[in-house]
């Protein structure tokens, strides 16, 4: 009997894997069609160039993107998974496009980096679906932690309010004079704004969706004004986005959404978003949510890969950072610095890239599976640390993981808040932990 019956199980999980994969090359065609009709028109000076793949360019990029796209988990349930859904719709399938679209004719070179991101995503898959380890909490009440938090939230947001002063927040549309000023006010006011965008104020909405009305209503309220507040600070979009994601992360979790219905709804956005600039003559949604978003870690990667594999350049060996003691820095900047020199002729860009392209600029080849496992490793360690609640490591943690993408995985630890973020899941007060009763608030 269990043989008979695991038939139609076994015939019920192809189809969801085909449905699944039939979803991402929709996904994939929709970033081929923007990117030829609107992007590299809008941005072709900016390296977003089109030649036409040839054929066999084609048929590399299928069997590239087939081949992970079999790990995607079938729902969000968990950070691992929702780390590799970022990794692989991104960084990974972005870069397979604009390495075949930018140069004429295939270079066998670039069958290499294919290759090298290949090896990458395997281990983020494996990670995607094993279950969390639970790891010993610490035994801390809902006094102490709320009381804490809110402690650290005023002394960082009053240290804030002391440097900036309290003023409207900029249009969305033209933010960059504001973010300019931000930038010049040095390193630890960037550290306190970055903390506060992607750890605290992250920490007061998931406290607060984490608790009984009225409760969870003025905690939620209280999170989306901190997250105002910091965008009044330093004008960066994302610091708007991410209340939205994090809601929508706990909607998705909660309903146990399909990623197919996550696909579905990304390709409509993209879409409507062609559809607006058309309409209105610009590339403002093509600018963000396309470009920025979705294609512009493909073409640093492939940057990357080209200056320090292809041309050989030299190695940062993190000389930069944290073995500057031990390494003689080559450049002496940085690597997203000198990428922004080397390919924009810009010497204020910083062509900030995702954490494996970040490997190939210290490491080279072998820094990509090496940062691969480390960042995997750790993601999951913070799903350990939950205490058996999934959505608790996914929604605390979402915005430090999803700078991944464009940022390295030592900076993202320590100045984007990824550390920070791993405590506030540790020490999260076990009461609110405890499956929720028809009655009483916890």
């Amino acid at each position: 009997m269990p043989m008979v019956s695991a038939t139609p199980e076994r015939s019920a999980l192809a189809t969801r894997k085909l449905g699944l994969l039939v979803w991402t090359y929709a996904y994939a065609a929709t970033l081929y069609g923007t990117y030829v009709w609107a992007v590299e028109p809008a941005f072709g000076y900016q390296g977003f160039l089109y030649h036409p793949p040839t054929a066999l360019e084609r048929l590399l990029v299928l069997t590239f993107a087939t081949v992970p796209a079999l790990l995607v988990p079938q729902r969000l349930n968990n950070l691992s998974g929702y780390f590799y859904l970022l990794v692989y719709y991104l960084v990974y399938l972005p870069t397979l496009l604009v390495a075949a679209f930018r140069y004429p004719g295939f270079r066998l070179e670039f069958l290499g980096l294919y290759a090298l991101l290949l090896v990458a995503m395997l281990p983020l898959g494996v990670f995607a679906h094993l279950p969390a380890t639970n790891v010993p909490r610490p035994q801390l009440g809902r006094l102490s932690w709320n009381t804490g938090l809110l402690a650290f939230v005023l002394l960082v947001y009053a240290a804030l309010v002391a440097k900036f002063g309290l003023r409207p927040p900029p249009s969305p549309l033209d933010p960059y004079d504001v973010r300019l000023a931000a930038r010049e006010l040095g390193a630890l006011t960037g550290y306190l704004l970055r903390i506060a965008s992607n750890v605290l104020a992250p920490a007061v909405m998931v406290w607060g969706l984490f608790s009984r009305p009225p409760r969870r209503a003025l905690l939620i309220g209280a999170s989306l004004a901190l997250f105002v507040l910091v965008y009044s600070f330093d004008g960066t979009k994302s610091t708007l986005f991410s209340p939205i994601l994090i809601a929508t992360l706990w909607y998705v979790y909660r309903r146990r959404t399909p990623t197919t219905r996550l696909l579905a709804l990304g390709i409509v956005l993209i879409w409507l978003g062609v559809l607006a600039d058309a309409a209105l003559g610009k590339s403002v949604f093509t600018a963000i949510g396309i470009r920025r978003l979705a294609l512009m870690p493909g073409l640093l990667t492939t940057y990357y890969y080209e200056y320090f594999v292809v041309l050989g350049n030299p190695l940062f060996l993190f000389s930069h950072s944290f073995l500057g003691s031990f390494f003689q820095n080559p450049y002496g900047t940085t690597p997203a610095f000198q990428i922004a020199h080397a390919y924009f002729a810009s010497e204020s860009m910083s062509a900030n890239a995702n954490f494996l392209a970040d490997a190939i600029a210290n490491l080279g080849t072998v820094g990509v599976p090496l940062l691969a496992m480390l960042a995997g490793g750790y993601v999951y360690l913070v799903r350990a640390l939950s205490g058996g609640r999934e959505e608790l490591a996914l929604l605390a943690a979402s915005i430090p993981v999803f700078s991944l993408t464009n940022t390295s995985f030592f900076t993202t630890l320590l100045t984007h808040g990824l550390f920070l973020a791993t405590l506030v899941v540790w020490f999260f007060p076990r009461p609110y932990l405890q499956p929720r009763q028809r009655h009483g608030a916890p």
